[in-house]
């Protein structure tokens, strides 16, 4: 159906609801960067989820109010995920201090009910990418928020370059 062959090709809609398999993974990346986007990507990512894990990146501009962070991170706890990695985007603080951003998504995710050991803080949207593919095994389903360009640019060149090693979920990435 096309439903479930929508966002296998970059072309489709750049940055929104692009899915690949990729080493017994399941991909999607996806800037959503409100609450009710995030849902409804939720939504999607559970249907993919059997019996695997579910990881998220997590990240948000700086010029957004603190209550709204809160709700990013509380629909993100909802999702019950198993790896949420918070990504500092430095060319998005927006008069936000270096740090500030992660830390109050991160006190959120924690009122909500993730575990702190489940929340890892990275700097970067392609360290954040390679967070979540190194901790993967065969079955879960990757949620890679990547907001900038750049960093979308990266995540598809690294999913393209893994694609060509024939990488499969748990093995070591290449430098």
């Amino acid at each position: 159906s096309v439903f479930a062959r929508f966002g296998s090709d970059p072309r489709d809609n750049a940055g929104r609801l692009m899915r690949y398999e990729l080493g017994g993974l399941n991909l999607i990346v996806d800037f959503a960067h409100n609450p009710a986007a995030l849902s409804g990507l939720f939504d999607f990512a559970q249907r993919l989820r059997r019996p695997g894990r579910l990881a998220r990146l997590l990240g948000q501009a700086g010029n957004r109010v603190d209550a709204d962070l809160g709700r990013l991170a509380a629909v993100a706890a909802a999702a019950r995920p198993d790896l949420v990695v918070l990504k500092e985007m430095s060319s998005y603080l927006r008069g936000r201090g270096a740090g500030e951003i992660p830390a109050i998504l991160r006190r959120a995710l924690v009122h909500a009910g993730v575990a702190d050991a489940a929340i890892v803080d990275v700097d970067g949207e392609d360290a954040a990418v390679r967070h979540a593919l190194a901790w993967a095994r065969a079955g879960d389903v990757l949620m890679l928020a990547v907001h900038t360009p750049d960093g979308r640019s990266a995540a598809l060149a690294l999913i393209d370059r893994l694609r060509r090693l024939a990488w499969n979920a748990g093995q070591p990435l290449p430098g």
